[in-house]
């Protein structure tokens, strides 16, 4: 099964739509599902994603499936049957289906790429490059700045966040957090927190882990600033509840914040390495 990237949001900077969190192999009426990915949504559900378009359908009906391509009501097949180059400028993809170019769509990789690989936002962000896009892959390419680069990143990022969120909404079962928090090296300035939530997944029993939160964390360390910072992400991803322990170090600054916890959360378990 194959796992869909940063590119599966369904919009850039859509924070509420819901995004692909994976696509999964169909045997139903090949004719019809070769023009579409079974997709499982964020939310658990099953949708339809045409392959030409992007939009999703409902997986149920293969007459409605079937009657996007063919009428068509998919807006890029339309625009191959009008011919008309204002609507988009379609080619054979390299798998033998229609492939139209979508300047948006290829920003949203772009983004995700820079997020992935951890690429500068100028990575794209010179003439030479886009005019080897233009004059050798697409002539219709335009140039994506360092500036619209760092804003489509950071859509993908509330989106991806905001869909975190939302799962942990409907996660029914208890969730362990490891945290530490560290100075910067090579006599840098600042100190940072990241907290981990691992859980298994009551579906799969996949054990499965997020990175909710990677952020500065001044001076001082002490145990009251570290209840405060870990008691801010509990209530951003609506945790409050759902944590079962907490793994530290066993600084001291440590064993006085989870004094602090454990009075306000019964059920909450410190651990110390």
């Amino acid at each position: 099964m194959a796992s869909e990237s940063a590119s599966t949001t369904t919009g850039v900077g859509s924070t509420s739509a819901l995004t692909i969190r994976e696509i999964i192999p169909t045997n139903r009426t090949p004719e019809v599902w070769k023009d579409f990915n079974m997709c499982i949504m964020t939310n658990g559900q099953k949708k339809a994603q045409c392959k030409y378009c992007f939009h999703f359908l409902s997986e149920g009906s293969n007459t409605t499936l079937k009657n996007h391509i063919t009428h068509p009501h998919c807006e890029v097949l339309k625009a191959q049957q009008n011919q008309n180059p204002e609507a988009g400028q379609t080619s054979m993809g390299r798998d033998g289906q229609i492939f139209m170019y979508n300047p948006d769509y290829l920003r949203e990789q772009f983004a995700g790429l820079v997020i992935q690989r951890g690429l500068p936002f100028n990575h794209f962000d010179h003439e030479q490059t886009t005019r080897v896009f233009q004059n050798t892959m697409q002539p219709r390419y335009t140039h994506v700045s360092r500036s619209t680069l760092k804003r489509d990143a950071m859509k993908l990022w509330v989106a991806a966040k905001q869909a975190t969120i939302d799962g942990f909404a409907n996660l029914n079962t208890k969730v362990n957090l490891t945290t530490d928090v560290w100075s910067a090296p090579h006599n840098l300035p600042g100190s940072y927190m990241c907290v981990t939530v691992h859980w298994i997944e009551p579906s799969t029993w996949q054990m499965m882990k997020r990175v909710i939160s990677f952020e500065e964390f001044p001076s001082p360390h002490t145990g009251t600033n570290l209840k405060y910072m870990l008691e801010k992400v509990f209530v951003i991803y609506g945790l409050q509840e759902k944590i079962m322990s907490i793994t530290l170090d066993n600084a001291s600054n440590n064993t006085s914040a989870m004094e602090k916890l454990i009075l306000k959360y019964n059920s909450l378990c410190c651990t110390h390495h």
